[in-house]
């Protein structure tokens, strides 16, 4: 169990991570490039996410930027590397985001551009500040984005827009990312937001809440059959929410992220 504290993710610059109340808080600190991500940083995010998913103490997860930005994207001066590389390293850091059984919150401030726009377009939840500015400028580079990230950015803004985007390269202002449905919540304190947000997530069934991110990435195909682990796993969640519905008082629900099972 992780108690309240501040600790290094993985021993490399460019993460903090602490955790209060049960909600982790990971945040990406290299302000002097407005929290542009390394080759390392990306190579790192995989392990540090797995590792909070293996941790039934954290709840939920919060993905935030230092000061005052979110991310301005990959370092454009690690870009020159065989595109096949860039692929691999982008496409797994943002699966573990998207996939992890730890629901996650982007909170989003100043800049959040290119890799920034996708590593907040994979979390579950996104809360932003009035005056975030959001762009995918790969066509300003000739960078060629993944297929994974790409069809994620189409999935959240709309084909569309997410075509927009990539072409022109466009920074979109926060007035148009808000009429296009991509944050769920508006706040001057988007962090203060996003903790509150997380400690009501953290007192919710993680079954159900992993169970539905499962569905929703297709992870249980279309059966009207559930494993019999879920079926059992299910009965016991289900027994302890309604035992808290009839007795009036906020239920205490017992399955954790690891009791979940891959097959």
């Amino acid at each position: 169990m992780t108690v309240d504290g501040t600790y290094r993710p993985v021993d490399l610059e460019g993460f903090d991570f602490t955790v209060a109340g049960g909600v982790g808080t990971l945040v990406i600190d290299r302000p002097e490039k407005r929290n542009a991500i390394s080759r390392p940083m990306w190579r790192a995010l995989p392990d540090i996410i797995a590792g909070i998913d293996a941790d039934d103490s954290i709840g939920a997860l919060v993905i935030t930027g230092a000061a005052g930005h979110f991310s301005a994207g990959s370092d454009i001066a690690d870009l020159n590397v065989a595109l096949a590389d860039f692929w691999e390293l982008n496409s797994t850091a943002e699966a573990a985001v998207a996939n992890s059984r730890t629901t996650t919150i982007a909170a989003i401030t100043g800049n959040c551009v290119g890799g920034g726009t996708e590593i907040a377009a994979a979390c579950d939840i996104r809360i932003a500040a009035p005056g975030s500015i959001f762009g995918v400028t790969a066509a300003k580079l000739g960078l060629v984005y993944p297929p994974g990230p790409t069809r994620r950015l189409a999935t959240v803004l709309g084909d569309s827009w997410a075509r927009y985007l990539l072409v022109t390269a466009s920074i979109i202002t926060f007035e148009t990312m808000r009429e296009l449905g991509f944050f769920h919540e508006v706040t001057e304190t988007p962090l203060a937001a996003a903790q509150t947000m997380g400690e009501k997530i953290v007192g919710l069934s993680r079954l159900s809440q992993i169970g539905s991110k499962a569905v929703l990435a297709g992870e249980l195909g279309e059966t009207v059959n559930p494993p019999q682990w879920l079926d059992e796993a299910y009965r016991e969640e289900i027994a302890a929410g309604q035992k808290a519905f009839f007795a009036k008082r906020a239920p205490e629900f017992g399955f954790a992220a690891t009791d979940w099972s891959a097959e």
